[in-house]
């Protein structure tokens, strides 16, 4: 009896160890994915538990190289994240700033699932917001 309480005892202890391992799963989503959107003429995403990397580039406008330092589920299936960035500027650029590298800069960016006409993308950086809806690939996110 006193080994039956005991193994009781330590099923209780280890279920409620993976209870927290489990939540943070759900506040920590992968996003993967690539394409076009309506904004931006191509964007990867490859941000596993909450870090990873996100790139886009505009042309005649900017190149952005960004480290996703934090991501959190926002909805059934889209994620904010955020991190800093090295953006790229070209020579006359619409921004009217010198061409060349800027950064460390932070962004804050959203993403929904989804393919052609349903997936979202949504940076915000150097205080512009480029808000786009996927035209060519798929954003897919896994809590």
């Amino acid at each position: 009896m006193k080994f039956l309480r005991m193994v009781v005892a330590v099923l209780v202890v280890a279920g409620g160890m993976g209870f927290p391992a489990a939540a943070a799963a759900q506040t920590s989503p992968s996003i993967k994915g690539g394409g076009t959107t309506d904004e931006m003429s191509q964007f990867a995403l490859a941000i596993s538990a909450g870090s990873g990397h996100f790139e886009c580039l505009m042309p005649a406008l900017m190149n952005v190289q960004a480290t996703v330092t934090g991501a959190d589920m926002t909805g059934g299936s889209s994620v904010s994240f955020e991190g800093t960035a090295f953006v790229t500027l070209p020579a006359g650029n619409p921004l009217g700033l010198p061409p060349g590298r800027i950064g460390p800069a932070p962004f804050t960016a959203t993403a929904a699932a989804g393919g052609p006409g349903v997936g979202q993308l949504d940076l915000k950086i150097m205080d512009m917001d480029f808000p786009g809806t996927v035209e060519h690939g798929q954003i897919r996110i896994t809590p």
